[in-house]
């Protein structure tokens, strides 16, 4: 064979080589970079409530008491979940804790403490659920807060 014929061999062997590297490449490392592109489905997660406290029927031989004025608790502050896709409620400030519910975005909490390091809020939701998120998915409402609506996207 003349040397031109054999270095012509030579370059196309190289070239089908690499392509088929690529090829097999492209198609291994394919599926793992479109499963970073979209974010998992969220978790469906069922709050459990507790049973309603049966109160005890009165008697009626006996008069009823008169009712003591309470005091009214302080307001507690309430905050808005701004985070996209809502937060997990968790029965301690843990990311390995257990999750008791979620709470949507947009949604409007009381917020009752703060972690001692300042990442987690104990909330109740307007369920009454009560647990803890991650604090900077809650924005606290404020009197010159802007509604839900006024929050550019």
């Amino acid at each position: 064979m003349k040397p031109v014929v054999r270095v012509l061999q030579w370059l196309l062997g190289i070239f089908l080589g690499f392509s088929l590297i690529a090829l097999v490449a492209a198609a291994l490392i394919t599926p793992l970079v479109f499963n970073l592109l979209w974010s998992p489905p969220r978790p469906n997660v069922e709050a459990q409530s507790s049973p309603e406290p049966v109160e005890p029927v009165p008697n009626s031989s006996s008069p009823p008491p008169e009712p003591t004025p309470t005091p009214s608790p302080p307001t507690q502050p309430e905050g808005r979940v701004i985070y996209g896709d809502g937060l997990r409620l968790r029965d301690r400030p843990s990311r390995e804790a257990n999750a008791l519910g979620g709470v949507a975005f947009d949604e409007v909490v009381t917020i009752l403490e703060r972690s001692e390091d300042g990442e987690w809020l104990k909330v109740r939701t307007k369920e009454n659920l009560e647990g803890w998120v991650l604090a900077f998915g809650v924005q606290e409402i404020t009197a010159e807060s802007p509604a839900p609506s006024e929050t550019p996207q």
